[in-house]
């Protein structure tokens, strides 16, 4: 009988609770070039030196998207809208994105969680990408610093 066990993996870096503010968008010009940028300028939770703090400023990078099979969805009320990703950077200039889940697989991240716009609704992004996950922070000041582990 063959076995495998799958790994759990646990990433140094969580985007729970971390709040986009923008995102920028390069589409490219050749299939699978394109790159989503998205910035999170209260910082994201990281492992540093064994401890979680939340960072300073941040950036995420996916890059060689497949445009096709990416999008955003809005959930409002019985209502489900598909959002383009421009029109999502413009969103993002009324209110932010908060993350409470994010999921990784197969060439595949799916962001979720809330915005306000008179009132909260769940937002989705589901990004299918080729290239790995690039994540930038600066370091966290020494009053951010603690036990974030939850």
């Amino acid at each position: 009988m063959n076995f495998y066990r799958k790994p759990n993996l646990m990433l140094p870096v969580s985007l729970h609770d971390a709040r986009v503010e923008k995102i920028s968008i390069r589409r490219g010009e050749k299939l699978l070039s394109g790159e989503l940028t998205l910035y999170f300028p209260e910082g994201i939770r990281a492992e540093v030196e064994g401890e979680w703090v939340i960072t300073g400023s941040a950036e995420v990078r996916l890059g060689g998207i497949d445009w096709d099979f990416s999008g955003i969805r809005y959930y409002e009320g019985d209502a489900v809208k598909e959002r383009s990703f421009e029109e999502f950077a413009a969103d993002l200039e009324k209110s932010s994105f908060e993350i409470v889940d994010e999921s990784y697989g197969y060439n595949r991240s799916v962001f979720s969680g809330y915005r306000y716009q008179e009132g909260f609704f769940r937002v989705e992004m589901e990004i299918y990408h080729f290239k790995e996950t690039e994540y930038f922070y600066d370091d966290a000041s020494e009053e951010d610093r603690g036990d974030y582990s939850e």
